[in-house]
């Protein structure tokens, strides 16, 4: 309520009445304008809250623009429907609702605007005083909109309520969400995407090089002659760009509307740019490295290394190219006639395809025909791509063998010749037969004599192009045939066989085809050139048992490694595995020079047979621990059956003895599990392999020592009888796979032919299942001298069995030969019916000797038999 102006002191009307009249007005104003304009601030309190909300953002673009001009006009709307209902409040109004709110009556106001009638001035004097005494309580109230009258419903309550939650909602996003009722989002349409180039050059595969990829901002770029570039455009239009290159234009190729692709290749340097609707899109400038031939040279020059019987041949030679060098080769020719077909002389390169690499190449060229006779050698050089580099040409003298014998070096005098003047074979045909008058050479050699006879026809008759060099190679035969022995012979077989695998296994990792047929040809060569070696060096040492040449009967295993890797050769390459049989060739040429350096010393060890003989002494001590557990296993055989013998009263002790029997028992039974545990892993490192056996026996002793601690004796028993089973079969297989690695070792102390104690009699051997008949024998089954599993004969040797000798379970010498072996050729090895029926019966009275409920005086008996074995 507005408080009444105070009156003035003069009598005039209050200075504020004018005042109190304006706010009636205002009042009055508000009075009628609220109502009117209630609808359509309900309206937009709707659309508010629904902003709040973010509900136009839901709605298309146009829908939301629609409902945002809808909602406008609605209001404007009812905005004019109600402003035009709206009358303007009269003076005189004002002035009544200043008396009502006062509580006036008789209009007291209207007295100050009014003039008396004629007459009576007193009268109207005294009733201006009291209206004017009225004035002072006049009084404005609160405006009163009648909202209730034109909202029946309260709809305007529930509006304050949207709005509320509305806010509550929108939080700090408020702002931003009434913004965006305000502004449909209409999205533009896509622009045309911008033209999008991606290039990428490819160079040739021989440089080994990564694909280049070139930048949108059109660097520079060096690339390798004869690489490929590929561009893609996209977006481009629907006309194709052009690639201009040198003031040349190639339209791209059109891989749809829009995409378009181009591939070239690069062979100069200059401008690559790509135009489009008459513009440079993208532009290069590229400059292309041709590929040159590789560089070869001789880094010294080559000459003649004097290593071995024969002098060798020496080709230094050092490559280098930027993209690595595919192949290299020398190449000779005679200097007395160059125009004979050269000898061309591969030369392995390290690695696939080196980019820098120095080497020489060292190989015997005393059997060419060339041999003493002077050449030019050139280096010859080539990469992937086919581009050959060659070398200065230098000119050396082939290194020759020395002949002693007087007729080989008239042969190789005739071979040479031949060698020159390959027309002239009259020269060479007397020469032969001059030869062939010296009956005194000829008389202890007939094959001999008709061979030259052969030769010296076929140098006369022959008409094939192939004639010469043919006679050559028999020539150089039969000097090598008057001049060395079955030994050296055997030994250059046996190096031209490796050779020749050599060559073709490098020739298959070069990526030439390889033929499986001539490759196991020369494989099995080879197999056939080793075993006629070994023979003739066997034949040797017999001939001459002082020469300290290398024996390989007292080798044996060196030679089954040398044959077992030669059939695992052969192998491979018919499966196509030729990688693995150029690492099995490789450790056979290993084999092989250890073969032609070793001499030992005679009765000395060397230093493979110490490495086995200290595996042995390993392997026998493994043997005798797993006895001791055999031993120990049959006391807790014994014990168990005894308190599971619960008829038998002296026999079943007290329960509280019983108790502790088995925790003493378990204990043990658990201490001999990780026994066995730790023998397993020591004769795993030692072997390789394991017995599935003895993880049989961990399993068994797992089970017994379960039943000893829930007090089950009989099948504890049970539990340890199976594991003295176990472990015998795990011993016999340790037996038989020492004795195939490791080979039979020395004698042992105490083998003088009685039976010693436990398995220490049979560790001596190492050689079979277990230690009876039918067990031993060679490892390959093979006696000496039938040609099988790398065995040689034994021609020559002498085997009387002496008095007092000690020997074997099957009745062989024990102790001869240097390593403590014995390789006489007077082993009969038992048939296989009887080699089985030894086994049977030892492998019956292991059982039974196992089964500890059997008399005692049986199984005394039983432990005799097999200790005989």
């Amino acid at each position: 309520m507005i408080p009444p102006p105070a009156p003035e002191q003069d009598g005039t009307p209050p200075s504020g009445l004018r005042r109190m009249r304006g706010l009636a007005a205002a009042v009055l104003w508000f009075e009628r304008l609220w109502p009117a304009v209630a609808p359509a601030l309900g309206l937009l309190g709707v659309f508010a809250s629904a902003a709040l909300l973010d509900l136009p953002r839901l709605l298309s673009p146009s829908l939301h623009m629609a409902a945002l001009a809808m909602s406008g006009v609605a209001v404007l709307a009812l905005l004019g429907i109600g402003l035009s209902r709206v009358r303007r409040p009269l003076p005189t109004e004002a002035d009544r609702r200043l008396e009502a709110d006062s509580g006036l009556r008789h209009q007291p106001l209207a007295v100050l605007s009014d003039r008396p009638a004629a007459g009576g001035e007193a009268l109207w004097a005294a009733h201006v005083a009291r209206a004017r005494a009225q004035i002072s309580r006049l009084r404005l109230r609160a405006p009163r909109p009648m909202l209730a009258a034109v909202d029946r419903r309260a709809l305007r309550a529930l509006v304050v309520v949207m709005l509320a939650v509305s806010l509550g909602v929108a939080g700090p996003d408020a702002a931003e969400r009434l913004a965006g009722a305000m502004n449909p989002r209409f999205v533009p349409p896509p622009a045309p995407p911008a033209p999008q180039v991606q290039a990428w050059i490819t160079p040739p595969s021989y440089t080994g090089l990564a694909p280049i990829f070139l930048k949108a901002d059109g660097s520079d770029a060096t690339v390798p002659g004869g690489s490929q570039l590929t561009i893609n455009v996209t977006g481009a239009g629907p006309q194709a760009p052009t690639l201009e290159q040198s003031g040349h234009s190639d339209p791209f190729q059109t891989l749809d509307a829009t995409s378009f692709q181009i591939e070239q290749t690069l062979t100069a340097n200059g401008r690559v740019s790509v135009r489009s609707q008459g513009r440079d899109m993208v532009a290069w400038t590229l400059s292309v490295v041709p590929n040159d031939a590789p560089m070869v040279v001789f880094p010294e020059p080559p000459g003649t290394l004097r290593s071995g019987p024969n002098p060798q041949t020496r080709l230094p030679w050092q490559v280098t190219h930027a993209y690595g060098v595919a192949s290299l080769q020398g190449e000779l020719h005679l200097g007395a006639r160059p125009e004979a077909p050269p000898l061309l002389v591969p030369i392995p390169l390290p690695g696939t395809t080196p980019k820098s690499a120095k080497g020489a190449r060292v190989m015997d060229l005393t059997a060419h025909p060339w041999a003493g006779l002077e050449v030019s050698a050139q280096l010859a050089a080539r990469d992937a791509a086919g581009l050959e580099g060659r070398s200065a040409v230098v000119t050396l003298t082939l290194p020759e063998r020395r002949f002693t014998n007087p007729l080989a070096r008239a042969l190789v005098a005739v071979r040479k010749q031949l060698s020159l003047t390959p027309n002239e074979r009259s020269t060479a045909v007397t020469a032969l037969n001059q030869m062939s008058s010296r009956f005194d050479v000829w008389d202890s050699d007939i094959g001999s004599f008709v061979n030259l006879r052969a030769i010296a026809s076929l140098l006369y008759r022959g008409r094939m192009p192939d004639t010469v060099p043919q006679a050559q190679d028999r020539l150089w035969s039969l000097a090598l045939h008057l001049e060395e022995g079955a030994l050296d012979r055997t030994a250059r077989a046996l190096e031209a066989a490796r050779q020749q695998l050599h060559d073709a296994l490098e020739a298959d990792k070069r990526g030439e085809k390889a033929d499986k047929t001539d490759l196991d040809k020369r494989m099995r060569d080879l197999q056939e050139a080793l075993q006629k070696r070994l023979q003739a060096l066997t034949d040797q040492v017999h001939r001459d048992p002082e020469s300290n040449a290398y024996d390989p009967e007292a080798h044996p295993m060196d030679q089954r490694d040398m044959q077992r890797l030669t059939q695992e050769m052969r192998d491979a390459a018919r499966d196509g595995k030729n990688d693995t049989a150029r690492d099995k060739l490789a450790e056979l040429e290993k084999m092989m020079e250890a073969l032609k350096e070793s001499r030992p010393e005679r009765g000395q060890m060397t230093e493979r047979e110490r490495q086995r003989a200290e595996k042995r002494q390993r392997g026998q001590q493994q043997m005798t621990a797993l006895q001791d557990m055999i031993r120990r296993e049959g006391d807790l055989l014994d014990r168990a059956q005894a308190r599971a013998a619960t008829n038998d009263p002296l026999r079943n002790p007290p329960a509280a003895t019983a108790s502790d029997a088995r925790r003493a028992d378990q204990r043990i039974q658990l201490a001999l599990r990780r026994a066995v545990g730790e023998l397993m892993q020591q004769y795993g490192d030692l072997t390789g392999t394991v017995p599935p056996n003895l993880a049989e026996a961990d399993t068994a002793m797992r089970d017994g020592a379960q039943a000893l601690g829930q007090a089950r004796d009989a099948q504890a028993a049970q539990s340890a009888q199976k594991a003295i089973e176990a472990l015998q079969k795990g011993g016999q297989s340790m037996q038989q796979q020492m004795a195939r690695q490791f080979g039979r070792g020395p004698p042992q102390a105490g083998e003088d032919g009685d039976e010693g104690e436990g398995m220490a009699q049979g560790e001596g051997d190492g050689d079979g299942e277990g230690n009876g008949p039918g067990q031993g024998g060679r490892q390959f089954g093979n006696r000496p001298g039938d040609g099988q599993g790398g065995m040689l004969p034994n021609s020559g040797r002498q085997q009387a069995r002496r008095p007092g000798q000690n020997l074997d379970p099957l009745g062989r010498p024990r102790g001869e030969g240097t390593s403590g072996t014995d390789e006489a050729g007077d082993v009969q090895v038992p048939d296989e019916m009887e080699a089985a029926r030894t086994r049977a019966l030892q492998e019956e009275l292991r059982r039974r000797g196992a089964d500890r409920t059997r008399p005692q005086d049986e199984l005394d008996y039983i432990d005799r038999l097999l200790r005989q074995f």
